[in-house]
């Protein structure tokens, strides 16, 4: 228990948001020149910046992204991984966006969840792909108005 705490302290923290609308959720495709996960589906997300949380990093990487904002829910999972960098520990968040326009900026966009099986994602992802198809991952509430 305490070795694999220990590994995980100095890894680096991605946090991701995986947004959730209806039946669709926002996914993008890995640029093919990418060093990771060349060419594979993503969810919109990234690195913390010094002294930001987690949670906060996954709003501010989907709005530079994407350019949709969006309101963060739950840590969903945290995953230790290894990337050409090292270490990483990716924390998935449940998250909305926020009212206002909704349509995101290439390579994003919204997808039935539905779709997502047939999607080549990187191993991480295999958690949270399980629990979107299965209809498990809600999005925050209190954004949506009735909408």
């Amino acid at each position: 228990m305490t070795p694999h705490h220990q590994s995980t302290a100095t890894a680096t923290v991605i946090a991701v948001a995986v947004v959730v609308a209806g039946d669709s959720v926002l996914v993008g495709r890995r640029s093919a020149m990418a060093l990771d996960a060349a060419g594979l589906a993503e969810f919109p997300g990234g690195k913390l910046e010094a002294g930001e949380s987690a949670a906060h990093a996954a709003a501010r990487e989907c709005l530079e992204e994407t350019g949709l904002a969006v309101r963060i829910g739950a840590l969903l999972e945290v995953v230790p991984a290894t990337s050409s960098a090292g270490n990483i520990e990716i924390r998935f968040f449940a998250a909305a966006p926020l009212p206002g326009p909704v349509i995101p900026r290439p390579p994003f966009a919204w997808l039935p969840m539905a779709d997502l099986a047939q999607l080549p994602f990187p191993t991480a992802n295999r958690r949270i792909l399980e629990r979107l198809i299965a209809g498990t991952i809600l999005p925050p509430s209190g954004d949506q108005g009735g909408s």
